[in-house]
């Protein structure tokens, strides 16, 4: 099978390739790897240096919708001088990327077969809107006092951390009342559970660009650079509450029980179709499995995905351009 891999933010198509490698080796033979560089030059991830000398890439700076669609656009492009690929395989923010591609496939054409057959996602976290205006409705809460509650302190130069020193994880904030974020649609009559939401997205995008420091030295642009945009210039997160599509693709989702991004994986792991997905936690953090019993578990994963794959009856796949 034909498969295109995206890696993640400030490394490149060569670290994914070191990476993969146990788990590509146990996957078997028969397989062709298409290791795509990002399209924007980036500074190299804390400790790879020495594992490839660069130069080294990212799919997107921030979060902001204009960026991610310039990254849909980009890959489509690959797929269509280079394609078809039967599947995709991302780490991280090349996770991220792809979800984000399929997803916007299933809104725009859902009658059409998508770009990819099966998708083997590492380390998946925020999945972003290429469309601005996503979910106008739900961004547009119209209460003042939750929008400048929720995007207060985003800009902080530091992480959080609890007394392991763990980054991200909120264990080490100051306690606070809040409300339960909202499970379904239905629930988003309330005003409490509109303002819930708002906040718990707000907070993943704030956490993840905090928690980036541990990986790039310094804190991440994910966060709206004027924070009196208030929510109109905030990154439009795909959520599985504010929408009903869904990745339908057999796909597998492989997160590193530590990784400290867990919070933006829980909302993530929610976009799957669930009887089309497998879920694989490995003793690892933000990474690809490492241990032989972890990279089993996630190539058994992997092979169930694409032969379900092969179950399915093949449809040719062609972009549509607007």
């Amino acid at each position: 099978m034909r498969i295109l891999c995206l890696h993640g933010n400030g490394m490149n198509g060569t670290l994914l390739g070191v990476q993969t490698a146990a788990f590509r080796r146990l996957l078997g033979d028969g397989h062709e790897y298409t290791f795509l560089d990002g399209q924007l030059e980036s500074d190299c991830v804390i400790g790879l240096e020495k594992v490839s000398k660069g130069p080294y890439y990212r799919w997107n700076i921030g979060l902001a919708s204009s960026e991610i669609l310039a990254a849909h656009e980009y890959i489509r492009t690959v797929i269509e001088e280079e394609g078809p690929f039967d599947g995709v395989m991302g780490f991280s923010q090349g996770s991220a990327l792809a979800a984000s591609m399929l997803l916007q496939h299933e809104i725009d054409h859902p009658k059409s077969p998508p770009p990819f057959r099966f998708a083997i996602f590492f380390s998946c976290f925020l999945v972003v809107s290429p469309d601005a205006k996503f979910a106008q409705k739900y961004y547009e809460i119209g209460e003042k006092d939750h929008v400048d509650a929720a995007l207060e302190g985003l800009h902080a130069s530091a992480p959080s951390s609890d007394a392991s020193g763990k980054p991200g994880d909120g264990k080490g904030d100051k306690k606070k009342k809040e409300v339960k974020g909202p499970t379904h649609k239905v629930e988003l009559v309330r005003s409490s559970k509109r303002a819930a939401l708002v906040t718990e997205i707000v907070d993943a995008v704030a956490s993840s660009a905090r928690t980036g420091t541990s990986f790039h030295g310094k804190v991440g642009t994910d966060l709206p650079e004027d924070e009196r945009e208030g929510l109109d210039g905030f990154p439009r997160v795909f959520h599985p509450v504010i929408m009903s599509e869904r990745i339908e693709i057999p796909t597998v989702h492989i997160v590193g029980r530590n990784d400290p991004y867990m919070k933006q994986t829980d909302i993530a792991k929610r976009l799957w179709e669930k009887k089309s997905m497998r879920y694989v936690e490995h003793s690892g953090a933000h990474d690809t499995p490492r241990l032989e019993m972890d990279v089993k578990a996630a190539v058994a994963a992997a092979q169930w995905a694409m032969q379900q794959a092969e179950l399915s009856p093949k449809r040719h796949f062609h972009f549509h351009r607007k």
